[in-house]
């Protein structure tokens, strides 16, 4: 099988590029693996983020927020990345499935 497609929000990508780069490597392992099987290693959420699965950094206080695409290309859509505290990273990702409709 081939490797799954990372493809970020505008958002995540800002979140992203905002981190420090010692961050930033530690999170680039986590995506590495999002690319082989990321409805394995993320947590389900329901609710309004319902069809999205969570993705926690404990040792940093990160959380991403991902949704797998159903179609030919294996795509994951980042949605957000943020801090775990306040469920900022939620909120934001549900705000950012809101603006595509």
């Amino acid at each position: 099988m081939s490797g799954y497609e990372l493809v970020f929000s505008r958002g995540a990508r800002k979140e992203y590029e905002a981190l420090d780069g010692s961050v930033r490597s530690m999170l680039n392992k986590g995506l590495a693996r999002l690319r082989v099987r990321p409805a394995e290693i993320g947590k389900a959420l329901s609710g309004a983020l319902a069809g999205c699965r969570e993705l926690k950094f404990r040792a940093d206080g990160l959380r991403v927020i991902y949704r797998i695409r159903d179609g030919q290309v294996q795509i994951v859509d980042i949605l957000a990345i943020g801090a775990r505290d306040h469920d900022r990273a939620f909120r934001d990702a549900e705000r950012r499935l809101g603006d595509e409709g």
